[in-house]
């Protein structure tokens, strides 16, 4: 047999509510304050996989739809291939589908991890460089992206780390120490680089070696 409510207990909870609405209206309607974007305002893509800020300047990455930079003015979007233009223009990327992204603001570049390899370009949106398992990549899809402090590019991907100095790729497997290939996030820390696995596996890469923290 179900339980009856009290109404005196109903009538009171209604009634506290009704009170907290009134004496702290900046706490029940805060979210009132957000800016909201959608398609409408330019969003390419409400699903959102990434994003950086430098200065007043942001760079959203969507997941099929490409790269929105935002620089609180004026909203530029690029894509891999580009159909609201005729013909179709491929604006850099090598791919529309976005996973990472990390700022190098020392050499003024940004970097978009994607599933289908990683592309470079400049604060402007120009300048474009794109790698693939060819040019060095253990795999071409990029989880996570790190910078350090020296500027090597740390890319993460399912089958190991490729670290790169701006011309040439390094590749952490196995073979040279890292615990596990499957990588799930980077982190720069000082001069060292932390690492998660898909499989629980916590390491640090420190004075040339590899170490291994955690395992779930």
């Amino acid at each position: 047999m179900m339980e009856k409510t009290n109404p005196r207990w109903f009538f009171l909870f209604v009634l506290l509510s009704l009170m907290s609405m009134f004496f702290f209206p900046g706490t029940i309607y805060a979210e009132s304050n957000w800016m909201k974007y959608f398609r409408k305002d330019s969003l390419l893509n409400t699903y959102n996989r990434a994003y950086a800020v430098m200065d007043d300047t942001l760079w959203v990455g969507t997941y099929g739809d490409g790269l929105m930079i935002h620089d609180g003015k004026e909203v530029k979007n690029l894509t891999n291939r580009n159909t609201r233009t005729s013909p179709p223009i491929n604006d850099g990327l090598v791919s529309d589908y976005i996973t990472c992204i990390s700022i190098d603001e020392k050499n003024g570049r940004i970097w978009l991890g994607t599933n289908e390899g990683l592309s470079s370009c400049n604060l402007e949106g120009k300048e474009w460089r794109n790698f693939k398992t060819k040019d060095g990549l253990p795999n071409d899809v990029i989880r996570d992206l790190a910078i350090d402090r020296n500027g090597n590019i740390w890319v993460g991907t399912p089958s190991g780390i490729a670290q790169f100095d701006g011309e040439n790729w390094i590749t952490h497997n196995e073979k040279n120490g890292l615990p596990s290939v499957s990588v799930h996030s980077l982190k720069v820390k000082g001069d060292s680089i932390w690492v998660g696995s898909v499989g629980g596996t916590v390491c640090r890469y420190k004075d040339g070696e590899w170490k291994t923290i955690l395992t779930y």
